[in-house]
């Protein structure tokens, strides 16, 4: 029991009687179940039974698995394409239906690999395959449940299972960590494909509690929802903790009964809270929120909550029953706080920028600048630009040149006298026919530098935020806007922690 090209064991047997409540691999969820969408790209061979039955979400039955044609002179081999990339644990070679016709060993590859990578005639990709778990000798009717002594360190997305040298097998489970790319914007935060997880549930003795965070729905009953067992007790109800994929600022949640009619319970309420710890049940000083109140529940329909708060983010939500049934799937939408500290950071270097230009231009100085002394101090001192960062994301502000600059005093020096004004957008100033072109041209020229001044100005006097919520449009942005510059007056921009698609919305 090792891997061949070392003396140390790097696997061992989660669950020797094969009959184990839980074991060390309970907690892992199944990347290469079709439930969570994986797919089986490409087989060597399908003689007996397809490939396809590797990744069935249920339990096998008799006939139900992949099984090759017999004397192959080298080995089978079959490539999955798992459901979400992440690090990855253990295995469940499962066996169970086949009692002679199982394969003699099988070993366990994986690799990395684009998700429309193609595999050639030796099950081979364009990346290299890394050995996962050695050549492993098994037996006809049984699991082999298999956890490695210390998880991959690496991502993976596809995994290849070959056979020694043929035979069958009839589920492959691949248990092992989402790890997702960020999404931006809103998201559900507790889907499994983006990381949650279930940690614990009251009871669930007719359908698992792993089945709530499923991505889309299902007929299949052994992943049709979460389902507790009969309870005729008086003030009973039934629960469930899911760790968000990432702490988050919740917006809705929508309790799916789809298609329970019957089977669903009574009413359900929705409590959240903040811990560091997976399983909050073990935090002392974690306090649970109730943010959606008791809520009636119909069957066979997807109820959607607004539980919008203000700046309070949450890392695990509890879904409570009253007093049992079965719910389908849960679904928690909301931003990342990741997410949003990138979008303050960026924020706040946009007004580094504003204070760096204000500082060159001269605004508060109240002794008169030559337009020469002007053009020597933007030459003697370049502004430079400025790294800002926020957790591993760098933003570089770049202010504007010395040149820009120095043309912007002169302007400012022969419209001194003049009051700034604040132009409307798509509304430019409008020019008398009778001046000459140059003429106009200087016009527009000051009235668009007024304009910025008195942009800067406000933004210069206003607070600003810590913390900003929705992304807004850059003073590069605004530039761009042609015969414009927007400057609103006599408010500071509102924080909003909402995500685009809501902000348009209550727009």
């Amino acid at each position: 029991m090792g891997n061949s090209q070392s003396s140390l064991p790097i696997y061992y047997n989660a669950d020797p009687s094969n009959d184990a409540p839980s074991h060390s691999l309970s907690g892992f969820l199944d990347l290469a179940s079709s439930a969570m969408g994986a797919s089986v790209v490409r087989a060597s061979d399908e003689r007996f039974g397809a490939a396809e039955n590797l990744i069935k979400a249920g339990a096998p039955l008799k006939s139900d698995a992949w099984v090759t044609r017999r004397h192959n002179p080298t080995a089978d081999w079959a490539v999955i394409r798992l459901g979400s990339t992440g690090t990855i644990s253990g295995f469940d070679i499962d066996t169970r239906g086949l009692d002679g016709d199982q394969a003699a060993a099988v070993s366990i590859q994986g690799c990395l690999a684009t998700e429309d990578a193609k595999v050639d005639d030796d099950g081979d990709m364009p990346v290299a395959w890394e050995e996962l778990l050695p050549k492993v000798e098994v037996s006809g009717n049984s699991r082999h449940q298999l956890a490695l002594w210390t998880p991959t360190s690496a991502i993976y997305s596809h995994v290849r299972i070959t056979l020694h040298p043929d035979g069958g097998v009839a589920r492959l489970r691949v248990y092992g960590t989402v790890v997702a790319e960020a999404t931006e914007g809103e998201c559900d935060l507790a889907c499994a494909t983006t990381g949650a997880r279930v940690i614990a549930a009251s009871n669930d003795r007719l359908g698992s509690k792993d089945n709530l965070i499923l991505p889309g729905g299902s007929t299949d009953p052994s992943t049709q929802g979460w389902k507790t067992r009969r309870t005729h007790s008086t003030g009973h109800s039934d629960w469930a903790i899911v760790r968000l994929a990432e702490p988050g600022f919740l917006t809705r949640i929508a309790i799916d009964t789809r298609p329970y009619d019957g089977d669903q319970p009574v009413a359900a309420s929705v409590q959240a809270c903040y811990s560091e710890l997976a399983n909050p049940e073990r935090d002392s000083e974690c306090f649970w929120y109730q943010i959606a109140p008791r809520t009636e529940l119909n069957a066979n329909k997807l109820h959607e909550l607004d539980v919008t708060l203000n700046d309070v983010p949450f890392s695990h939500i509890k879904l409570v029953v009253h007093p049992d049934g079965a719910i389908a799937r849960l679904r928690a939408y909301g931003q990342r706080v990741q997410e949003i500290e990138v979008e303050a950071a960026r924020e706040e270097a946009e007004a580094k920028a504003e204070a760096v230009l204000a500082a060159e231009i001269g605004f508060g100085d109240s002794t008169p600048a030559s337009s020469t002394d002007a053009e020597d101090a933007g030459a003697a001192a370049e502004p430079q630009a400025e790294v800002v960062t926020a957790g591993a994301v760098e933003f570089v502000v770049k202010p504007r040149k010395s040149e820009d600059l120095a043309s912007a005093h002169r302007v400012k020096k022969s419209k001194r006298t003049e009051k700034p004004q604040l132009m409307s957008p798509g509304r430019p100033k409008k020019v008398k026919p009778k001046r000459s072109s140059e003429d106009s041209n200087e016009i527009l020229a000051a009235d668009q530098f007024s304009s910025r001044a008195g942009e800067l100005i406000q933004s210069l006097t206003s607070p600003v935020p810590q913390r900003k919520r929705a992304r807004t449009r850059s003073r590069a942005e605004d530039d761009t806007d042609e015969g414009s510059v927007h400057a609103a007056e006599g408010k500071s921009k509102r924080t909003s922690r909402k995500s685009k698609s809501r902000n348009k919305a209550d727009a």
